[in-house]
């Protein structure tokens, strides 16, 4: 009676042992990370994700990002400041923007880069593998500051994305 005794115990005990023993894992899927290579923000109902300048080494290059809201928005500037190699403040960026202000509906992904939004941008201190300061405004939200990466437009990751164009 006894040995019956433990071996229902000791089996009521395991999925218990091995439940609490999870609770102190730190997987990965308990970990917020960005898949991507750009960077997230959100500001109110307004979420940017994947942010980043695809570049070539001449200074020129196309801010990318996907975005959406959860109430409607409008995006009307993009605005921003190359970071040099030592961290200082390049020449700004200058933005020529083709469908902006962009509207932004309740729930629809807005994507940078698909016609007929395009936000091409140079400097002469843009280079791939460098940062810089982006602002994106909109109307109800604000202004929205990251610090996003500069990515090469070779890599073949990026080769869909017309720079230079």
């Amino acid at each position: 009676m006894a040995s019956t005794l433990r071996r229902i115990g000791v089996t009521a005990c395991v999925p218990i042992v091995l439940a609490l023993t999870g609770c102190g894992m730190d997987a990965q899927t308990l970990q917020p990370y960005t898949p991507a290579e750009g960077v997230n923000t959100g500001t109110g109902p307004v979420k940017v994700r994947n942010l980043m300048i695809v570049a070539d080494n001449t200074g020129q290059g196309v801010v990318s990002a996907s975005m959406l809201t959860y109430g409607d928005d409008t995006l009307t500037a993009v605005a921003g400041v190359p970071q040099k190699s030592d961290g200082a403040a390049g020449s700004p960026l200058v933005v020529t923007a083709t469908g902006l202000p962009a509207t932004l509906s309740s729930n629809t992904l807005v994507v940078l880069t698909n016609a007929p939004l395009r936000v091409a941008v140079t400097s002469p201190d843009l280079k791939p593998g460098l940062l810089a300061d982006i602002t994106l405004t909109f109307a109800k939200a604000g202004p929205v500051k990251l610090v996003a990466p500069v990515l090469s437009a070779s890599d073949p990751e990026f080769e869909s994305i017309a720079v230079g164009r």
